[in-house]
């Protein structure tokens, strides 16, 4: 009996043991300023909080039963402090003065995906930097066909993770639907079977329906469609499409986003036209869709960005004007009517050009 229950006490450690060595452990580290907060541990997909440390001497720690299908964010009561933490099984470093996250594969893995995807960033923009005026709208594909390569790498290696998940949400709004239908019949069956990818891809599906539908009700000859945004205006107010469309002025609007490089590379287009015919007969108005507030704000700023804005504008305008990819630049008559759609380049300033000659 005695060695029945020294047996019994053997299983029962080695069973606590094999548990604990199954749990994801987070080991942090953050700046003095965050001494004695709550550190939150956030599901990406839900924003509910899943557990709560407390800071102390510069340090938190989490110990959390393993998820490698989403991705968790790291945040205190007003900042957030680190997005994309993997709740792998095993030990995780967590430096969030240095923001550096490592320890276990799968959290190594993202860490090269990220890096890889942040210096093609960097590459991008320091080189829109050099070239304000007259970027090469070549060399800028050219950046973007290596971004879309490591993400097609990484998730190729990764369908079944959250890695796979977040490049498959990623992109999917920019695909073709053939394309996206393919790719989700290749993502793993855990991905699949999230009620939130599933939601998105539904909600995928709607949002290219509308667009379909829409192309057809905002085609050239067309007269506008009017939209509002409540807090659109750089001051927050209230504004229209109609506070500028149909006012009796040719208007060339632009739907853009601060993350999107053909936006930018075709920002010193629309300057062009916009220092050249700027007036009582001729106006530009940038929409900011799909995209916060602060990036559109600050990319505004940095790449020098005169005319006027409807910012945080989102999903509405696009999909009223069956807009799937972005920039989708419109050129738009004194009344309203829609002249020509998804102008580029040297076609922009030819057919604003155009008009404009038309008008003297």
């Amino acid at each position: 009996m005695k060695k029945f229950f020294i047996f019994l006490c053997a299983s029962i450690l080695f069973a606590s043991c094999m548990q604990k060595q199954k749990l994801c452990v987070i080991n942090g580290t953050v700046p003095d300023e965050y001494e004695g907060l709550w550190v939150f541990m956030i599901d990406f997909g839900t924003s509910e909080i899943i557990d709560s440390a407390l800071v102390a001497d510069g340090r938190f720690s989490f110990s959390v039963l393993p998820d490698t299908i989403n991705f968790v964010s790291l945040a205190t009561h007003e900042d957030l402090l680190f997005f994309g933490v993997i709740r792998e099984a095993g030990v995780i470093s967590a430096n969030l003065s240095e923001q550096k996250i490592d320890g276990t594969p799968l959290n190594d893995e993202w860490n090269s995906c990220r890096a890889k995807l942040m210096n093609l960033d960097t590459e991008l923009s320091e080189y829109m930097t050099r070239n304000p005026d007259e970027p090469d709208e070549s060399v800028i594909n050219a950046i973007i066909l290596k971004q879309d390569a490591v993400k097609s790498n990484y998730l190729d290696a990764n369908r079944n993770n959250a890695i796979g998940k977040y490049i498959f949400i990623d992109w999917l709004f920019s695909l073709s639907p053939e394309k996206a239908d393919s790719l989700y019949a290749l993502m793993g069956e855990d991905v699949k079977n999230q009620e939130y990818v599933q939601q998105l891809f539904q909600e995928y599906i709607r949002h290219v329906t509308l667009v379909n539908e829409n192309i057809k009700q905002t085609e050239v000859g067309k007269l506008f469609t009017d939209f509002t945004v409540e807090n659109g205006n750089p001051d927050g107010s209230p504004v229209s499409l109609s506070n500028y469309v149909g006012k009796g002025k040719y208007v060339l609007v632009d739907f853009w986003a601060s993350w999107c490089g053909p936006c930018i590379a075709e920002s010193p287009v629309i300057a062009e036209v916009y220092r050249k015919y700027g007036g009582d007969r001729f106006d530009v108005l940038g929409v900011a869709v799909w995209d916060e507030r602060e990036a559109s704000l600050k990319a505004i700023r940095e790449h020098d960005i005169t005319w006027p804005q409807i910012l945080d504008a989102q999903t509405a305008p696009a999909e009223l004007y069956g807009i799937a990819g972005i920039p989708h630049i419109i050129l738009f008559g004194p009344d309203g009517t829609i002249l020509a759609r998804d102008l580029r380049g040297d076609a922009l300033k030819s057919k604003v050009a155009d008009v404009m000659k038309s008008e003297r």
